[in-house]
């Protein structure tokens, strides 16, 4: 056996070896001389050199268009085999076209290998692809309306949401004349998630002084949010450039039982349908139990409560609440209707914008201003839905029940 294996290898050495070399030689010509074609889809597409007023739909801020382009690669089988997608791309000089109307032909010097390992210019002796026209449009830079949308998810235990502002914001884009034209058109639209806010947070900020009114809190919303979807760009996330982005924030209320700290009138009122009948002189309202009389006037003489609005509110209308009894014959209604109003409303809304405003260290002071007025717009609206929500209570899981009837010539009203 031994013989056998040192005639095999150890006789006519010289000759093996040649005969081993020259097999080598000739399976690596041979392996570089076969031509393969190999298809390669969704290949990127990098522009360079485009002019300064030109751009062109669907290109990206990073250089590359948004399209792919799909090629038909002949080259050494050895290299055409070893390249996959994502190992190349299209490189393409914008100032070697004069038209708008760019046809593109793209041959071996279009294409940049991401492979260090492979050797495209060398390798590769045919380009393909089906018809391709870049179309360059006119440069546009505009701003953009953000809407912000009322937000989703809800708010830490103990808050309630009560507005986002500013509730628009302006976006500086650049892009082809039609991409702007149609963005402007329909604007760019922000929802912030309420759940991603922590009670931690908010507990802190109560604690920081930058409330004017610790009930009422501003949480600044973060730089990370501040970010909107550029559709033209593939919907990627752009930081928001508008300098109001700054004030961004979303307002909380703190959720308190808040005394009224006041007695509160109760009048009658006569409607003049039933007037025939129903009036001043002939029924009064009775004045005993918790209905007594403060200088004339008759109250209501129990401690009252209020939850769901702001301490602020409930210093500016505590003064010009009045309970009002709707009177109506006994065969219309026996047990009678009534209201919590709120004497000189417009009034009281214009001394509350004006407080906040000018205790608001985030607010423009310039009272022309867009940013102003955006805000004042805001700050009456909450005012308005406090109002509507206005409610009294007696113990933190009781209303203020009054029932009221007209027993003789007077109108009874008991708790």
């Amino acid at each position: 056996m031994e013989t056998l294996i040192s005639r095999i290898f150890l006789n006519n050495w010289q000759r093996k070896i040649v005969a081993l070399i020259a097999a080598i030689v000739i399976w690596l010509f041979v392996n570089h001389s076969i031509i393969e074609t190999k298809t390669i889809p969704n290949v990127p597409i990098r522009i360079i050199n485009l002019p300064a007023d030109k751009t062109i739909v669907g290109l990206l801020p990073n250089g590359m268009l948004s399209k792919r382009i799909t090629l038909t690669l002949s080259g050494t089988k050895d290299v055409i085999d070893e390249i996959d997608q994502g190992d190349l791309e299209v490189l393409l000089d914008a100032s070697m076209t004069e038209q708008d109307e760019w046809v593109v032909q793209i041959g071996k010097k279009n294409l940049v290998s991401l492979n260090p390992n492979i050797d495209l210019l060398h390798h590769i002796t045919q380009v393909s692809h089906t018809e391709f026209v870049i179309k360059l449009s006119r440069l546009l830079t505009a701003k953009i309306p953000i809407t912000i949308l009322p937000p989703v998810g809800d708010p830490p235990s103990g808050y309630e949401f009560l507005d986002i502002w500013p509730r628009t914001l302006l976006q500086t884009i650049s892009g082809s004349e039609e991409e702007i034209k149609a963005l402007k058109s329909r604007g760019l639209e922000l929802t912030f998630d309420l759940s991603e806010v922590t009670k931690a947070e908010l507990d802190g900020l109560k604690t920081m002084g930058q409330n004017f009114h610790q009930d009422e809190v501003s949480y600044p919303i973060p730089n990370k949010w501040k970010q909107v979807a550029i559709p033209f760009h593939n919907y990627t996330l752009e930081e928001i450039n508008d300098p109001d982005a700054q004030s961004l924030r979303i307002d909380f209320l703190r959720k308190q039982f808040l005394p009224i700290e006041r007695e509160i009138p109760i009048t009658v009122f006569f409607p003049l349908q039933n007037s025939d009948t129903i009036k001043p002189e002939n029924y009064s309202l009775d004045i005993s139990g918790n209905i007594t009389k403060k200088n004339d006037i008759p109250i209501l003489s129990i401690p009252l409560y209020t939850r769901d609005v702001s301490q602020l509110f409930v210093e500016t209308v505590k003064d010009y609440l009045q309970i009002v009894i709707v009177a109506a014959p006994p065969e219309v209604r026996q047990n009678l209707e009534w209201s919590l109003e709120i004497i000189n409303s417009q009034v009281l809304e214009d001394t509350y914008v004006a407080f906040f405003l000018a205790n608001d260290p985030a607010t423009n002071k310039n009272g022309q201003s867009a940013f102003y007025k955006q805000r004042e717009l805001s700050l009456r609206k909450r005012f308005q839905e406090y109002a509507h929500r206005l409610s009294l209570f007696i113990s933190k899981d009781k209303k203020l029940s009054l029932e009221s009837k007209i027993e003789g010539k007077q109108i009874k009203v008991k708790l």
